[in-house]
């Protein structure tokens, strides 16, 4: 839901609303008050799969410091499949999207025990949820550091944003961002690793390859022809089972590339909810895709990975979203020459010495 006008409507509002005093955010040593009050800090990543992955880091610092029951994580709802049993969330919120779910939003955070009125923005919907959270009781925000928002005069941390216009502008690993807003309420830092709870079990073959050939973008897609070639190649070497996962919208994608394939491969888009990908992932020998969420939900669960990136700048290139902290021999990240370049680019040779690579080590 977002009619022409409605975005600079809200801002402008709630904007002017701020600069008459009428919405006044807590500064950042009122915010450690609260923090030291017992207040709940809520984690907000609404956006996409691997923004609410990137945060799991934050996730368990919070947990290991304040505890899990001060620890809220608001999600978009497709995505609560993945944490409603996490054990470092106290307490789950989900919406459905941009300019939807706010009434809901509002009834289940204004009662919640402990209060949650910090709030920690590593990715969300803008303008839209920041006046809502604010309407529903939030009074200290924090940002990811190194990006810019449509309300900068609201966050405690606003020294740490950057205006695209900046050299530092979407600069460093976005797990040390989201860690960032921890460190500026004098948190210690206790993870930098991707982790999910995986609560659900599988038994699958032994040597099994998934492939993902969706993206959020086409300029993110790998042409189908140069997966099967890879996939063709990497089962002559190693004698390996595939499967292909993908979302509902990419179950076409999917089904084309299992029928290019000269072997049985089993299909799994659209047919899995991310807590069951995650238990096969965690099973898998090597997952194969370009920059996608459930990329990162396989670094998660430490299945190896070789992932291809074609980054439109440097806040979707490898030095923000690509393998942080992990083994190098188990996970390999490729990436286009320049900013804005195919993804065609990236020559299917390279991507198969880095699968033969990882399955032989």
């Amino acid at each position: 839901m977002n009619f022409p006008g409605l975005d600079f409507a809200w801002t402008l509002a709630h904007g002017s609303a701020r600069a008459l005093g009428v919405i006044q955010p807590w500064d950042l040593e009122e915010t450690k008050k609260h923090i030291a009050s017992g207040d709940g800090v809520l984690v907000v990543a609404n956006t996409a799969l691997g923004d609410t992955l990137l945060c799991t880091p934050l996730l368990q610092t919070l947990a290991d410091t304040l505890g899990p029951k001060r620890v809220g994580f608001l999600v978009r709802e497709s995505y609560g499949d993945l944490y409603k049993d996490d054990s470092r969330i106290g307490h789950l919120f989900t919406v459905p999207g941009k300019y939807r779910g706010f009434g809901s939003l509002r009834e289940a955070l204004q009662p919640s025990d402990p209060p949650f009125r910090i709030a920690l923005i590593a990715n969300c919907t803008e303008p839209d949820l920041m006046p809502w959270l604010w309407w529903s009781g939030v009074r200290g925000f924090l940002r990811y550091r190194s990006r810019w928002s449509a309300f900068p005069g609201w966050f405690a941390n606003r020294n740490a944003l950057r205006r695209p216009t900046d050299d530092d502008y979407a600069s460093n690993h976005a797990i040390a961002n989201n860690l960032a807003m921890a460190q500026a309420l004098g948190l210690k830092i206790t993870a930098t690793r991707l982790s999910v709870d995986v609560h659900k079990s599988w038994t699958g073959p032994e040597r099994l390859v998934v492939l993902h050939p969706g993206a959020s973008r086409e300029e993110k897609r790998w042409a189908l022809e140069n997966w099967c070639r890879v996939a063709i190649d990497v089962a002559k070497i190693r004698h390996c089972q595939f499967a292909i996962t993908g979302s509902m919208e990419e179950q076409s994608l999917a089904t084309e590339l299992a029928a290019k394939l000269p072997f049985p491969v089993e299909n799994w888009a659209g047919k899995l909810s991310l807590s069951e990908l995650a238990a096969r992932l965690k099973t898998a020998a090597l997952f194969l895709s370009g920059d996608t969420g459930p990329y990162h939900l396989a670094i998660a669960v430490n299945c190896p990975t070789v992932t291809l990136f074609a980054p439109r700048d440097r806040g979707s290139s490898i030095e923000a979203c690509g393998p942080h902290e992990v083994d190098p021999l188990l996970h390999c990240a490729l990436q286009t020459e320049h900013f804005g370049d195919s993804i065609a680019t990236l020559a299917p040779e390279k991507v198969l010495a880095a699968a033969e690579r990882i399955l032989k080590t």
